[in-house]
Order: structure tokens, then sequence, then C-alpha cells
């Protein structure tokens, strides 16, 4: 019987051969239209014009999502074929507690099978719909949960005038995921690391803002950006259980209902120096959320204020700097890209609901979550490089009974205390395909550093590697 370090380690290999077989067969002559994502097919720029190592935004993919996805290189009002595209993911997790299953095939135990073939299928629609009215929609089936369900998804319609003698672009987003729409790397649904483990543990406390509302909760808004300086977005989101914002959670149990209303502020300054470009601003919303079980009644208050900065530098190095270069490499010269993010995220919770029906030991409680992140892209003949380091922390008010004592996820001390740091490698060698290997250490969990839990489970024990295979097509 195969034992189970052997097992992983063949499982691992499995991936990287799919990884070979796919990577020789695009290397066929292939048409270009069926070989590359819809957004450089309608445009015929790219991907490097608009991500760093993607999804990460350069200042051009910025401008491109801020004007609807509807650069085209055709004077049409329509895209024809539809501008669609796809996504896979696969990926190895090695965490205590784990097991050698490959989901979605190990019906029994997904949730704790180490290999994912795949961890994400997707199908993007990406680019024109119609005229000034362009969308980012996202349709994925998760190998874990095996559903499928819709993504996230951005519906914009985008224009632009003149104000003071400054260029003004405006434009109304329809979105199902708070933060979607914003083009930084700060807000939480575009954070770095870009992917992470759907089967490792992870911390028990979160900040709604912080992607618990997720495809949960549908919204419009509007959004204006000033000579390429002040930005100003505004929406309101409401529930997807029913009503007009239902189709917006297409494939989605809706955990969190939202009572009314919520809204939703963006508030970001960005300011150029040659190839330096610094951005700082501030984000929130507040959401009444009924207990879990309720659709009615009392609500629960989230009142969530962030501030975010990143600063990215865009830069080259000249051929003559690349000792042994020949002509063929001068147009591929290498370029090098540095970029850093922070964003500090503080939630008072006003438990209005649920401290009355004893799921809360406190009123209230309050939240605080902090992350910071370095990345370096290099641009070689041979590939995209890179790496990031990130530290990563939550603290928040000690409640025995919203943070109690379970295994592996629960606290032993009720404090939601969590902080560690995550590295990782990447490495991008053809336009679509990106590599990925990520370590994850935990200094704290859930409260404390050992038996965190309070059945002899330390924060140790949730170091997590992960390796992760994208695909683009």
């Amino acid at each position: 019987m195969i034992g189970e370090k052997p097992r992983k380690v063949f499982f691992l290999l499995i991936i990287f051969f799919f990884l070979i077989v796919f990577e020789l067969l695009q290397l066929l002559p292939l048409n270009t239209a069926q070989a590359v994502p819809s957004f450089k097919r309608q445009t015929g720029i790219s991907c490097n014009q608009c991500h760093t190592v993607f999804p990460e935004l350069t200042p051009f993919g910025r401008s491109f999502k801020l004007g609807g996805y509807v650069m085209s290189k055709t004077g049409k009002s329509y895209e024809f074929p539809p501008p669609l595209s796809g996504m896979m993911q696969a990926s190895y997790t090695d965490a205590k507690g784990l097991t050698s299953g490959v989901a979605p095939f190990d019906s029994n135990n997904r949730e704790t099978d180490g290999l994912n073939l795949p961890q994400q299928l997707s199908l993007f629609y990406g680019g024109r719909i119609y005229d000034k009215i362009g969308a980012f929609v996202q349709g994925t089936y998760d190998g874990v949960s095996n559903k499928i369900f819709l993504d996230m998804t951005d519906i914009r319609y985008s224009n632009n005038t003149i104000v003071w003698d400054k260029n003004l672009i405006y434009g109304i987003t329809l979105n199902n995921s708070p933060t979607v729409q914003d083009i930084w790397n700060t807000t939480p649904a575009w954070r770095i690391p870009f992917a992470s483990s759907s089967v490792a543990p992870t911390p028990a406390a979160g900040a709604i803002i912080d992607g618990a509302l997720d495809q949960q909760v549908g919204g419009i808004g509007a959004y204006a950006f000033w000579n390429n300086l002040i930005y100003l977005g505004a929406a309101v989101y409401r529930t997807t259980n029913d009503g007009i914002t239902r189709p917006l959670g297409v494939g989605t149990v809706t955990e969190q209902v939202v009572d009314g209303a919520a809204p939703y502020w963006r508030l970001a300054l960005e300011k150029r120096w040659k190839n330096h470009f610094f951005t700082v601003g501030t984000y929130g919303m507040q959401v009444d959320i009924f207990p879990s079980g309720n659709n009615s009644g009392p609500a629960d208050r989230f009142t969530d204020i962030a501030f975010g900065a990143q600063y990215q530098y865009m830069g080259t190095i000249e051929p003559e700097d690349i000792p042994g270069i020949d002509d063929e490499h001068k147009a591929k010269a290498g370029k090098y890209i540095i970029t850093a993010h922070a964003t500090w995220i503080h939630e008072n919770q006003d438990w209005k609901a649920s401290f009355p029906l004893g799921n809360t030991a406190n009123p209230s409680d309050l939240l605080n979550t902090f992350r910071m992140d370095l990345n370096y892209y290099y641009r070689s003949p041979l590939g995209d490089i890179g790496g990031s380091m990130g530290y990563f922390s939550t603290t928040g008010e000690t409640d025995s009974l919203l943070y109690s004592s379970n295994p592996v996820d629960g606290s032993r001390t009720g404090s939601p205390d969590s902080d560690g740091f995550v590295l990782e490698a990447g490495y991008r060698p053809w336009d679509m395909t990106k590599i990925s290997i990520q370590y994850t250490i935990y200094n704290k969990f859930n409260g404390a550093s050992s038996n965190y839990d309070g059945f002899g489970r330390n924060a140790s024990d949730n170091n997590t590697l992960y390796v992760v295979v994208w695909q683009m097509f």
C-alpha cells in the first residue's frame, strides 16, 4: 500500500505532468483568437501592458478598467466573437490534517484533500458589451465545494469629459462583491496573495468587508477619477437572497442576510513621479445583518473603516546593462517592477440582535486587521520571475461565545488574535501561465501560539505549503 508521503509526491508529479503537456500543446501552431484571453484579443495589446503579474494592474490596466473594459482595436460598437476567455487553477496543499485525496474526485473528504484538480475552473466574459458598456463577469466551478456559481462580477458604463481643463473619467458599476470595482490592490477583492488554499485552516475572525459578503450582495454605484489624481466612488448593496439583485448571487448560498441597504464608499489620491506611482486612500461600509437563520427582526450592525496605500515602480533595464545580450532579445530587455501595499481595517461590531440571543458574550466588539506586502517582478527573456513577502495581523476583543473552543478552527482563549507571514515565489514562463509556490507561517492563531483550540493544536501546525498553477486561455 502506498504511504502518505509517496502518495503526495505522486499526485504532485501529476500536476506538473499535465502542465508540461498543456504547455507543449501551446507551442503548436494555433489561431491567435483561440490562444489568448479576451482583453488581449479585443485590444491587441500585450497582457504585460495591463498587468504586472496577473491579476495585479499596471497604470495602463487601471485606465482600461476605469474606462469600462471597452477599449478596442476596432471601431465597432460591439465585439464579435464575444469576448470570452477562461482560467484553470490546479493546486497542492501541505498542512497538518490534510489527506492525500484528490478533489473533487474524493467526494467523502473534499475539504481535506491536499490535491485540488482543479481547484477552480472559470469562464469569463471580459470586454465590451455595447458602445460604452463593458463587463468583467466570472463564472466559476469550485473543485472543493463541487459547485458552480457566479463569481466576481463588475458591469460598467463609462465616459469622460473635461472639468476645470482636466480630464474626468466617470461611470456606473453594477457588481456583486464590495471592492471588486476598485482599481488598486489594497482592497480585499484584489489583495495579495491573489490565490490561496481552499482547504488549509484559516483564522476564524475577519471583517465583513474583507470578503464575507462576496457574491452574497448586489449593488450599484458611481465613480469619478479626475486628472489622474482624485478618485471618488460610492455604492449601495442589498442581499441577493431575493429581489432584483438575486441574479448576482446565482449559485452562492446567502449566509449573510443584509437588512435593507448597505452603503460603501471609496476615496483615493494617486500621484505619479516619472515611473513612480503612489496611492493613498480610504474605503469602508456600514451593514446590518440578521443573526444566522433569521430574515427579519433585530439585526447586528457592522461599521468598517479602512485605510490603504500602494506604491508601484515601473522600471526598465537597458539592453547594454545585460552582458552578452543578442539582437533577438534586445526588444525583450528585462523590466523590473516593484510594488508595495498596506491596508488597515477597523470594524465596530454592535451585537444588537446576537447579544440578547446569547450568541455573543459582549454587547459590542471590535476587530482590527492589518496587512502589508512587498513584491518584486523581473521580466526576462526566459519569462517573468518574482516574489513577495507579506505580513498579516488580526486583533480584537475577547469574546468567549463568538470565538469558542473547537478542534482546529476554535479558540481556547476566546480571542480572535492571529498573525503571521506569507512568502511567495512566482514564475510566468509564458504570457498566460503562472506557477506560484507559497508558504504561510503563523505566529499566533485564534488567540494563542500553543494549544490555541483547547485540543492540543499549535499555531505552527497550520503552517501551509501551497503550490498553484494558473492557466489562462
